[in-house]
């Protein structure tokens, strides 16, 4: 499983993250908007997770974009600091080494007045190969709910490497406002896939778990802190409502 989500500045929500996806965790957390500088990220303990990838801003505030890896699952950093430039185009990626093979997975921001296509169009030269799994994710700023001009131009852009949307349901909800604007693309049509929501509260953004079901990656064990801390909350709900 796959995760991605807007965070909305991640430092104090670290718990409540790993909380809402305790009892069926992911191998990878793709997180945009964590606000965090460099020297904070590297020292973020998330629990079971290593973290595989991150571009953090050094001029403007809020942004970045970072992916961290279940430990037991083996990768390799990709640079992508050639392409990056801050509020234009956020992005990381990695090399993901599994059972059934070998895939990539991108993580990237757009502010929403960003323009990233021509950077978007490189990279994706650069890293894309017909043998190899490709997976797209972030925040893009770009509401798939619409029928726009945006969504045609990066739809045309990522359908040259076979790329296509998979994410169907609203993932930002603001003043009875839904729009689709966070998004994971996927090039493995061969395979069956299922994506769903999570809805935890962390932000104004709902996460999207994609689940690549014919891909087989080492399955991470749940972390029993969290799972008693889940039961705990879950318990203090319930009672609260009894009185």
């Amino acid at each position: 499983m796959i995760l991605h989500q807007n965070v909305r500045a991640i430092f104090n929500k670290i718990d409540e993250l790993l909380i809402s996806v305790s009892s069926n965790a992911p191998q990878v957390s793709c997180l945009t908007e964590h606000h965090l500088q460099t020297e904070e990220i590297e020292n973020v303990d998330f629990r079971q997770n290593t973290l595989g990838a991150a571009f953090c801003r050094k001029t403007y505030k809020h942004g970045d974009a970072c992916i961290y890896v279940s430990k037991n699952v083996q990768f390799n950093t990709i640079n992508p600091d050639q392409y990056n430039k801050e509020k234009d185009f956020e992005i990381c990626a990695l090399k993901l080494h599994i059972l059934s093979g070998s895939f990539t997975v991108i993580c990237i921001y757009k502010s929403p007045t960003g323009n990233f296509l021509n950077k978007l169009e490189s990279i994706l030269n650069t890293i894309y190969n017909k043998l190899t799994g490709l997976i797209l994710c972030g925040d893009f700023n770009i509401n798939y709910l619409n029928d726009n001009s945006r969504k045609h131009l990066l739809d045309s852009l990522l359908a040259s490497s076979s790329l296509f949307s998979t994410v169907k349901f609203p993932t930002r909800i603001f003043n009875d406002a839904c729009t689709l604007i966070d998004n994971i693309y996927i090039n493995m049509h061969r395979h069956d896939f299922s994506v769903h929501p999570l809805i935890n509260g962390l932000s104004d953004h709902d996460g999207q778990i994609i689940t690549l079901l014919h891909t087989v990656l080492p399955f991470l064990i749940p972390d029993p802190h969290f799972l008693f801390l889940g039961k705990l909350i879950v318990t203090l709900l319930v009672n609260s409502h009894l009185y």
